[in-house]
């Protein structure tokens, strides 16, 4: 019993029936495993409701198929609508660039 971190329940059982006899350290142990059940149990349980947790939170902040699908075709939209202003942008800046250099050109000569 020199580490107490590798003493085996065997060990602990012998050493009680030596200082309080049989009954007592069947007494004992059966006490000793019965909360190291509950302890386990209760940390289980623990476990589960963080998972359920995560879980929950997971569906709450994280988009479905579905979510994807109504963002896609949204954003399907502005592009379309922004790539439309674009070309009457662009044509726009033509038309003004051509007619700046007639313009230009009326000067010179």
């Amino acid at each position: 019993m020199d580490n107490p971190s590798t003493i085996s329940t065997a060990e602990i059982h012998n050493f009680l029936v030596r200082r309080l006899g049989e009954k007592e350290a069947d007494e004992i142990m059966e006490y000793i495993e019965s909360e190291i059940d509950k302890n386990i149990a209760a940390k289980g349980d623990e476990t589960k409701l963080e998972i359920e947790r995560w879980r929950n939170e997971l569906k709450d902040n994280f988009a479905t198929k579905a979510d994807q699908a109504n963002f896609e075709k949204r954003l399907i939209k502005r592009v379309s609508a922004v790539e439309g202003t674009i070309i009457i942008w662009m044509f726009v800046f033509w038309f003004t660039l051509i007619i700046a250099m007639y313009i230009i050109f009326k000067f010179i000569q």
